[in-house]
C-alpha cells in the first residue's frame, strides 16, 4: 500500500513521511552489482512520473504537465497540460517510442500524448489507476482500484479507442504489473494495512493463454504465487534479455530494497538497499551482449529511483551486472595461483577448464534457467578441473595447483559463482595457464 502514497493516489498521506528519520545513508549495492551513474531529479520531477526514453531522456508528467527532460533535468520539450492540479500515476511510453499514456488520480482520466506534436487527448476513464504495461502494439493492461479500495482491477484498454475490458481481479489496494517475455502477466499483491506488514506482498502470476482466452475476469484464485512473502512491491520490470524479474520494495520507515527474482521464482538477492523510499525500476540497454542479472556480463542495466520525503529530493541510480574476475600468476616454485574477485560473499566457486587451441574470446551464451552461462569453451572441451574454493566476505577467494613448464600455455580456466544457497548464478572471466 505504501507504492499508493508514493505515487499520488492519496497525497495527503506525504505528510507521514515527515515522521521517518532523515536519510543520508548511502545504498547499499548488491553482490554482482555495480554503479555506473547517480543523477540528483530536479525538485519539479521528484514527486512526478516519468519513463526514460532510449537516448537517455525522460518524458515526465507531474500531475499538471507533461514534458521531456535531459538526464541532467534541462527541458528539452513541454508536451502539454492534460489535466491542471491533480495527482500522477503513471507515464509510460510505447515501444516505439512515439507517444506515451498516463494516468492520474483526481478524475481517473487516461490520456495519449505524442512525443513530436504534444497535446495530449482523454483516452479513457478508470478510478484510482495506479500502473500501466504495454501488451501489444494496440492494447495496454491498466491496474486500478475503479470499484473499491479493497479490490485491485486489471484492465485491458485499447490504445486506439479507449475501450476497457475487465481482464483480472486482486484482493487489496491497487499495484504494480508486469509482463514476463513469454507474456504472463505478474502482479505484487497489496495489504490494506498501512505500514504495510513484513511479508504481505506476493508476486502472481496469470499465464498469457489466461489473459488472452479467459474466462474473463479472471479471479485471484485462478493464479498461481510466483514469488511469496515479499515486503512490499511498488513497481516492477522484467529484463527481457534473460528474464528475471526486478521488484522494488517500498519499506516505510525501515530499508527497502530492489530484489531480483530468477525465472523460477527463486530470490536471487537484492541488487540494492536503501534507507530512502525506493520507487520506479526500470531495465535499459546498455553496450554489450550481457543481460541484467547478478554477476553477468555487460549488456543491460537498472535504473532505480529513490526519494527522501524529508528533503524532496531523489535520485535516479543506475546499477548494471558486474561479472566476477579470474586472474592467474605463476609461481617461482611451478605451481599457479588464480584468485576470483567480485564472487559472491561467503559463498564457494567451481573450476572448470579447457584447451587454449580450442577457445574462443568471442565467448557464448548458454541459457541454464538459472542463469547465462559464457564461456569460449566448446561445451564438449570443458572438463571440470575438481577444485572447489571458498570467497570471503568480499568476493575474493583463491587456489594454487601444480602448472609444470610442460603444462604451462595451455589451458584456459574458468570460476562458476555460486550465491550463498550453493546456486551458479555465473561464470568469472577466463584466465590461463
Amino acid at each position: 500500500m505504501l507504492c499508493q502514497f508514493i505515487r499520488g493516489k492519496f497525497p495527503a498521506a506525504l505528510a507521514l513521511f515527515a515522521l521517518t528519520p532523515s536519510l543520508t545513508f548511502a545504498d547499499t549495492i548488491g553482490a554482482g552489482y555495480g554503479v555506473d551513474a547517480t543523477q540528483t531529479l530536479p525538485a519539479i520531477t521528484t514527486l512526478a512520473a516519468y519513463d526514460t526514453l532510449s537516448n537517455g531522456n525522460r518524458v515526465v508528467y507531474d500531475g499538471s504537465q507533461i514534458w521531456i527532460e535531459t538526464d541532467a533535468g534541462a527541458v528539452v520539450q513541454v508536451l502539454g497540460n492534460p489535466n491542471p492540479n491533480s495527482f500522477a500515476s503513471f507515464i509510460e511510453v510505447d515501444p516505439t517510442e512515439t507517444f506515451a499514456l498516463l494516468g492520474e488520480n483526481n478524475m481517473g482520466n487516461i490520456y495519449k500524448v505524442s512525443l513530436t506534436t504534444g497535446n495530449p487527448t482523454l483516452l479513457a476513464t478508470l478510478a484510482y489507476n495506479f500502473d500501466l504495461v504495454y501488451e501489444s502494439s494496440t492494447s495496454a493492461l491498466v491496474s486500478a482500484a475503479a470499484t473499491s479500495f479493497a479490490f485491485n482491477d486489471i484492465y485491458r484498454l485499447d490504445i486506439t479507442t479507449g475501450a476497457t475490458t475487465l481482464i483480472a481481479t486482486a484482493q487489496g489496494p491497487s499495484g504494480p504489473l508486469a509482463l514476463s517475455p513469454a507474456g504472463d502477466l505478474y502482479y505484487a499483491t497489496q495489504s490494506g494495512t498501512f505500514p504495510t506488514p513484513p511479508g504481505s506482498t506476493d508476486i502472481i502470476r496469470w499465464t498469457a493463454g489466461q489473459i488472452t482466452n479467459g474466462p474473463f475476469p479472471l479471479p485471484q484464485s485462478r493464479a498461481t504465487v510466483f514469488t511469496p512473502g515479499l515486503d512490499g512491491g511498488a513497481s516492477m520490470v522484467f529484463d527481457t534479455a534473460f528474464g528475471n524479474l526486478f521488484v522494488s520494495e517500498s519499506v516505510y520507515g525501515g530499508t527497502s530494497a530492489v530484489v531480483e527474482i530468477d525465472r523460477t521464482g527463486a530470490i536471487v538477492g537484492d541488487a540494492v538497499t536503501s534507507l530512502d523510499t525506493l520507487g520506479r525500476i526500470e531495465i535499459v540497454d546498455t553496450a554489450g551482449d550481457g543481460a541484467c542479472a547478478a554477476f553477468q556480463p555487460a549488456g543491460r542495466a537498472l535504473k532505480y529511483r529513490t526519494t527522501d520525503f524529508i528533503s524532496f529530493s531523489s535520485k535516479v541510480t543506475t546499477l548494471s551486472p558486474r561479472r566476477p574476475i579470474l586472474t592467474s600468476v605463476q609461481n617461482g616454485d611451478n605451481t599457479m595461483t588464480c584468485t576470483l574477485t567480485g564472487g559472491a560473499p561467503n559463498s564457494s566457486a567451481f573450476v572448470i577448464s579447457g584447451t587454449v587451441a580450442m577457445y574462443n574470446p568471442s565467448e557464448l551464451s548458454y541459457d541454464l534457467a538459472t542463469h547465462l552461462f559464457w564461456t569460449g569453451m566448446p561445451f564438449n572441451n570443458i572438463r571440470r578441473a575438481g577444485i572447489q574454493f571458498a570467497t570471503d566476505a568480499t568476493g575474493t577467494g583463491s587456489f594454487t595447483f601444480s602448472n609444470p613448464p610442460s603444462s604451462q600455455g595451455l589451458f584456459v580456466i574458468q570460476a562458476l559463482v555460486r550465491n550463498s544457497l550453493g546456486v551458479y548464478r555465473g561464470t568469472s572471466t577466463a584466465a590461463f595457464n
